[in-house]
């Protein structure tokens, strides 16, 4: 395989640059019409995707430390976000789950980032919209 040229990774660093803006845009968007800071949303979102995690996983999943991230499911408890519940199984761990309410902040994120991707997607055909979705999976399956 050979590598990009400087040329081309010039023209991709401004290319990202205007969608990373985009996706920023949405992510403030949904933050702000729930008052969250940016580790509030992704540990929303770790949680939905993986309910009854610990605080553990969350801190290890978004590079954070613990104690950071106990001051985070902290105020999403506080938000009626999140709930901890001891499970049964294990009653030292602490089992983290979305409430309505957190579950509707996911939606409104989601739903945000969902228009970004249409405004990317938009202005392709559908053969191009194909291969762009194609060519962007490869991308992100790729084991560096």
């Amino acid at each position: 395989m050979t590598h990009a040229t400087p040329e081309q990774i010039g023209q991709l660093t401004l290319v990202f640059e205007r969608f990373t803006r985009r996706f920023k845009v949405a992510e403030a968007a949904a933050a702000a019409a729930n008052s969250l800071n940016a580790l509030d949303v992704q540990a929303l979102l770790f949680i939905n995707d993986n309910p009854d995690c610990g605080l553990g996983d969350v801190a290890r999943n978004l590079h954070v430390a613990l104690t950071t991230m106990s001051s985070t499911a902290d105020r999403l408890v506080r938000r009626e976000m999140i709930t901890r519940r001891r499970p049964e199984e294990n009653r030292r761990s602490v089992a983290l789950a979305l409430t309505s309410k957190g579950v509707k902040a996911v939606e409104g994120y989601m739903a945000g980032y969902y228009d970004a991707c249409q405004a990317m997607l938009d202005p392709l055909d559908q053969t191009d919209r194909a291969e762009f979705v194609r060519l962007t999976q490869k991308i992100a399956d790729y084991e560096y």
